[in-house]
């Protein structure tokens, strides 16, 4: 949620009314709020005083007043209320509960803010909490998955009930006994696409600040355009741009999206399926600094090894990026997640004495591919990197190609050539 857009996404509410839909909004935090909330919650695990905590509630509801414009405060005082409650409690019994709850505020807050900014003469909007429809979600507390089934009629019975245009707030669900849960990374497009699903929605709008789906990095391709069209397929497999289970929302009941700019809205990305989309690359992407462990199978099962340095990474809470298990090397790329890269990397070495570690990148191409896109992937990468490894190859329905180089590369004339080599305008 960027506060300054706010006027301009109220002109797109309004406009949506007077085309006679019903609006339902879904709100993520505004910008820095949840950072801001979990460093809190690091200080007050050295024991800090009830005191402070007022002091930082105060310092927040100031941040949100200032950001927001005046506003009517009674919902606002009593989000803080509970706020203060939890803190207080977090204070003298920390769990991981608990903190799910404290971060959820960020998302609150910005849902009370905003349906007190919507209304007006001709728009009446009111916030509303997940725990309260409820969004029933699994127990996994901070990376929680919706329960679909036992969400979606709830959902949509709560939602098609009220008078006034609901503002959710995004990010958050509760398990069935009323613990509140997190989505994880891109929460609050996730809420976004289960509430359009629930409520079989003409159209999922997903607003954003930098607009529309672009075919690589402008910074870094200057070539880079819009991509009109991606199928839920290539929407999926792009990865950094929505998140798989929101994807899945939208496929399931064939529910039509688009990414789009707040600031233009002809700037979008629409979604379809995959029937309707066109083959060929769409998109250049890419994920840097990563690190490679090439092992060479020797007499060992590649997969006795997997196992080992897999397991090695959940323990280091390292992501596995890529695995490519070939007759000669097993080769394992992940990137720091945790900041506890070199603690595993001197466990791995320890126990795999010949194992080779390197820098690298991952380079990416989205959309639907043949053979042929495969081979010249490869052949490409391969006149980029003599050294690349290989990571493409086709399979039914194939909508992602990827490869490894070294990091000693130029990153940004690796995805010019990509994007020179695949993608048509």
């Amino acid at each position: 949620m960027v506060p300054a857009l706010l006027p301009l996404f109220k002109k797109q509410l309004a406009l949506q009314i007077r085309r006679g839909y019903t609006p339902v909004v879904v709100v993520s935090a505004v910008k820095n709020v949840t950072d801001t909330l979990i460093s809190y919650l690091e200080i007050l695990k050295s024991k800090k005083s009830a005191h402070e905590i007022e002091n930082f509630i105060t310092k927040l509801r100031v941040e949100h007043l200032k950001l927001f414009g005046k506003l009517p405060t009674k919902d606002l005082d009593e989000t803080f209320e509970l706020l203060s409650a939890d803190f207080t409690t977090y204070l003298n019994n920390p769990s991981v509960e608990l903190e799910a709850k404290i971060v959820s505020y960020g998302e609150k807050l910005s849902a009370v803010c905003s349906a007190e900014y919507f209304s007006d003469e001709k728009i009446k909007a009111v916030s509303v909490f997940a725990e309260k429809i409820p969004v029933l979600t699994d127990g996994v507390v901070k990376d929680a998955n919706i329960l679909y089934r036992e969400s979606e009629k709830k959902f949509a019975r709560y939602i098609n009930d009220m008078k006034t245009i609901p503002v959710i707030a995004g990010f958050t669900g509760c398990t069935k006994d009323g613990t509140t849960t997190l989505l994880g990374r891109g929460g609050t497009d996730t809420t976004a696409c289960f509430a359009g699903a629930a409520l079989r929605a003409k159209k999922v709008i997903l607003w954003k600040d930098v607009g529309a789906v672009y075919s690589a990095d402008p910074r870094l391709v200057p070539q880079a355009h819009t991509i009109p069209f991606l199928s839920y397929d290539e929407i999926e497999e792009a990865g950094k741009i929505i998140q798989g289970k929101a994807v899945r929302y939208l496929r399931q009941n064939k529910i039509p999206a688009e990414i789009a700019s707040l600031k233009n809205s002809k700037d979008k990305t629409v979604i379809i399926d995959g029937k309707k989309a066109k083959s060929g690359a769409k998109m250049v992407s890419f994920k840097k600094n990563l690190t490679l462990f090439s092992l060479h199978q020797g007499e060992a099962r590649g997969y006795e090894r997997l196992f080992e340095i897999s397991n090695s990474c959940a323990r280091h809470k390292i992501n596995v990026v890529l695995i490519w298990n070939d007759p000669a090397y097993l080769h394992i790329a992940v990137e720091d997640t945790s900041g506890q890269l070199e603690e595993l990397k001197g466990e791995i070495k320890n126990k795999f004495p010949e194992i080779e570690i390197i820098a690298v990148h991952m380079i990416t191409i989205v959309g639907s591919f043949a053979w042929k896109d495969v081979n010249i992937f490869n052949k490409t990468l391969n006149i980029l990197d003599k050294r690349a490894i290989m990571g493409a190859y086709t399979y039914q329905k194939c909508r992602r190609m990827e490869g490894i180089v070294n990091a000693k590369n130029d990153l940004g004339n690796l995805l010019k050539s990509m994007h020179k080599t695949f993608i048509k305008k």
